[in-house]
């Protein structure tokens, strides 16, 4: 289990996402087209039903995965995620809502976060997965302080159909910030 956070950004507010705020997640993901963070599908927009169940996943009283919000006021702007994958070790996904792209948002988070994730949260090692095509991502970790660590090829998958089989896979880079490493 991760402590709680509740962290400013200026005129941003950081803080742990839990099922109550599912309101916010139908509001923030009804403009989306592409995949956005949450649930073991993650594709957006989301419905009522949709959000309560993919927030009580990343559930902030368990030991696995939980989610950030980025506020803008009352608005959800932004969240990242954190899924732990071993011990002191987790995962770490972002998303931005689409009219908030390309304002430093996802890089004051992701950078807030990883910070987070190592004191007080007390993971070593924060990785990101992500796709070679998306070069916003790409920046984002590099002005982040990740470092590219491996290729890993056909790792991700595309979520272009329900079924695995049929669906694509991209290859997918792995960038990490890792305590032991400095």
């Amino acid at each position: 289990m991760y402590p709680p956070m509740k962290l400013s950004l200026d005129e941003l507010r950081l803080r742990t996402l839990g099922a109550a705020d599912a309101d916010l997640l139908v509001e923030a993901t009804g403009e989306e087209s592409a995949a956005a963070l949450w649930g073991p599908r993650p594709a957006g927009p989301y419905s009522s039903t949709d959000a309560r169940t993919a927030l009580r996943a990343w559930d902030p009283e368990s030991a696995g995965p939980v989610s950030f919000g980025v506020l803008r006021g009352s608005r959800l702007v932004a969240a990242v995620g954190l899924m732990p994958s071993g011990e002191r070790v987790a995962e770490l996904a972002y998303w931005v809502r689409p009219g908030q792209r390309r304002q430093g948002i996802g890089s004051r988070a992701v950078t807030a976060v990883t910070r987070w994730a190592h004191e007080p949260a007390g993971v070593r090692r924060v990785w990101l997965e992500i796709n070679p095509d998306n070069e916003a991502s790409l920046r984002l970790a590099r002005r982040s302080g990740y470092r590219f660590e491996e290729r890993l090829p056909r790792h991700c998958r595309c979520w272009t159909v329900d079924d695995p089989e049929r669906d694509g896979w991209h290859d997918c880079l792995i960038w990490v910030h890792d305590l032991d490493a400095r």
